[in-house]
């Protein structure tokens, strides 16, 4: 069976090419589809440049995609007036997107992505491909800006294009994309965009996915974002927004995930939180929250991270976290949270990660702790902790940070535990060196290099003034203190060094 020969040799009978791997035909025996995206053994190479387009009239699939094509796409692949589906991702494509992409009128998706050197701008002619369902052109390095004629794509259900370099200093969201409102996924991180989010994002009612990450975006987060009643993942992570959280936010009970880390966010969270029924990821970290964690929090029993770290956020860590049985990642670290650690905390048994660090958390540590089995980080470092490290042997854990606490505690969590491995958190005042675990070696062998080095001196000195009084009545004496290092020239002082380490025996390497 050919494999990989079928793209230079197409002139083979029409029963032989059906049956060659990723080929599909029609009755009448005219390929339809080829998807050789599932087949490691075919390899392409430069010959998808030289395939002859116009001999697949009836061609509605071509997928090549996670095949090293290299090089361009060429411009003959306009002759393929049937296809509706097109899909060249992590092909290691370069160059310029070819303007009779715009002849294949026919086509509903289009996929480009990861062509990491794909450049230039979108090409006009894209405005021609009216019965696009789903356009992806995002990692790669197209540049511009986001083109407006993507609004007249009115079929359009998903549109990416992410991680381009859509940056010519007045990059913002064109207004007739709002217009797409049969949009379910809209994805335009990293994207260069300024300027706020406009207020007419609430009129995609169909929304699933807003992903708007990564960017220089400011302003506020609009209260039309309350009418996307269909959301379910939302992220505008690392921009500039600043302001509260409007509270028609809390209206998207489809809401699955909900990322505002790193930007200037501020106020507290709110009671009705709670109304979020769905949400299984939230994650504000680096903002300026503060208040209290609401007890509404608690209710929300789908949460599997809760992402709250670097922020104000100030009282107690309220005990009632214990009922979030599915959460398996929790980061309250870099906040002002004080009193006890919640020994509910160990109900959670589906936990992997924990983090409390960067608090006034004072008392003991909760013994239930040492009961959570899949928990594999731990870091409680820099609070006012005491008393003693619990048992960890029922647990995954892998790496521990419990040090920089204002009171002792005791055993060091590594004695008796060589799973462990220290997890050095630098902190805001001090470095890495004043990791407890440093500490911990230095008081074990700093004594012990100490006393060789005293000993070896010790031995050098006496051994150098016992020779000197069994040379006294027969050499003149040297001005100054016997045990002067003025005293010696560097034959004798080297003669009695090697003397007093025995030819430099490893027993006194330092």
């Amino acid at each position: 069976m050919v494999e990989s020969g079928w793209w230079s040799n197409y002139s083979n009978n029409a029963s032989e090419r059906c049956q060659w791997p990723g080929i599909s035909c029609n009755t009448a025996r005219s390929i339809t589809k080829i998807d050789i995206s599932d087949a490691p053994n075919i390899e392409v190479g430069d010959r998808f440049g030289k395939l002859n387009f116009s001999s697949f009239p009836n061609l509605v699939l071509l997928d090549l995609s996670d095949r090293q094509l290299g090089g361009k796409i060429p411009h003959q692949i306009g002759n393929l007036s049937a296809l509706k589906h097109l899909d060249l991702s992590h092909c290691g494509l370069s160059g310029e997107l070819p303007p009779s992409l715009g002849n294949l009128t026919q086509l509903e998706y289009l996929d480009i992505s990861y062509n990491y050197n794909i450049n230039g701008s979108i090409p006009a002619q894209l405005g021609n491909l009216v019965n696009l369902v789903s356009l992806n052109l995002s990692w790669t390095s197209l540049s511009g800006s986001i083109p407006p004629f993507l609004g007249l794509l009115t079929n359009l259900r998903h549109l990416l294009l992410d991680r381009n370099q859509f940056d010519d200093g007045n990059n913002t969201i064109p207004q007739n994309l709002w217009n797409l409102r049969g949009l379910e996924t809209l994805s335009l991180s990293g994207c260069g965009i300024v300027g706020p989010i406009p207020s007419a994002l609430g009129q995609l009612l169909n929304l699933k996915y807003l992903l708007l990450g990564g960017n220089k975006i400011n302003g506020s987060i609009p209260s039309a974002v309350g009418f996307l009643s269909n959301l379910t993942y939302f992220d505008v992570y690392d921009n500039r927004l600043f302001g509260s959280i409007p509270f028609s936010l809390y209206q998207l009970t489809n809401l699955e995930t909900l990322y505002l880390d790193g930007n200037q966010l501020e106020g507290s969270i709110p009671q009705n939180i709670e109304k979020l029924m769905n949400i299984k990821v939230l994650s504000i970290t680096n903002n300026s929250f503060t208040g209290h964690i609401p007890l509404a929090l608690c209710r929300l029993t789908k949460l599997e991270s809760i992402y709250l770290d670097k922020n104000q956020i100030s009282g107690s860590i309220p005990s009632c976290i214990g009922k979030l049985f599915n959460l398996r990642i929790l980061y309250l670290d870099s906040n002002l949270f004080e009193g006890l650690i919640p020994e509910e905390i160990g109900n959670l048994a589906n936990l992997t990660s924990l983090s409390l660090s960067q608090n006034k958390l004072s008392g003991s540590i909760p013994e239930e702790i040492g009961r959570l089995f899949h928990l594999s980080n731990l870091n409680l470092s820099f609070n006012q902790l005491s008393g003693s490290v619990p048992i960890l042997s029922a647990t995954k854990l892998r790496i521990i940070d419990a040090g920089n606490n204002c009171n002792k505690i005791s055993p060091d969590p590594f004695e008796g535990n060589s799973r462990l491995s220290p997890y050095m958190c630098p902190s805001p005042v001090t470095n890495k060196a004043n990791s407890s675990t440093i500490l911990y070696y230095l008081k074990i062998f700093l004594p012990i290099a100490i006393f060789f080095a005293f000993s070896i001196l010790g031995y050098f000195l006496f051994s150098r003034f016992k020779l000197k009084n069994n040379r006294v009545g027969a050499q003149p004496t040297k001005n100054g203190d016997l045990c002067s290092i003025w005293n010696y020239d560097g034959k004798i002082a080297y003669e009695d060094i090697v003397a007093a380490t025995e030819d430099f025996d490893f027993r006194y390497c330092i």
